[in-house]
């Protein structure tokens, strides 16, 4: 006898990940391709969010203990995600503005599934984007390191 189809795994590792894990990843995975979209090229993107959703798997248990899995998993992925790719040249007051930014903004996510993603509440989201004042980012100064030949 074989074990149903939802409890092979989905390769030749021989894991089998909880059902918990596949069931986020499944809710998870559009938010967070398009979040890494933002930051890879489409060629790279694939690998990125495996090594991204690898990382969460490994954690899982941490995560679920958590009494903000959601978060927590957010947190973990925009790490696994910054430590690979270079941020993009928004001026935030800090990291969870600019994730919140990159997915309504670039990403075209409204309050309500950003929130989901990120796992923060829809005021907390709201809040970081009405708090964000974009300015524009000045190139290097041609005297500075960049400008030397």
């Amino acid at each position: 006898m074989t074990a149903p189809a939802a409890h092979r795994p989905l390769d030749n590792t021989g894991i089998i990940l909880p059902a918990a894990f596949r069931a986020f990843r499944t809710l998870q995975e559009p938010a967070y391709r398009a979040y890494t979209d933002a930051h890879t090229f489409p060629e790279d993107t694939g690998l990125l969010l495996g090594l991204a959703f690898g990382e969460l798997a490994a954690h899982w248990s941490v995560i679920m203990r958590r009494p903000d899995p959601t978060a927590y998993a957010w947190d973990l992925f925009a790490a696994t995600i910054h430590h690979h790719t270079t941020r993009l040249r928004l001026s935030t007051a800090g990291p969870l503005q600019y994730e919140i930014v990159v997915l309504h903004y670039l990403a075209g996510y409204n309050i309500n599934r950003t929130s989901e993603a990120t796992g923060r509440s829809s005021d907390k989201v709201r809040h970081l984007l009405r708090t964000w004042h974009p300015r524009p980012i000045s190139p290097p100064h041609p005297s500075g390191p960049a400008g030397q030949l």
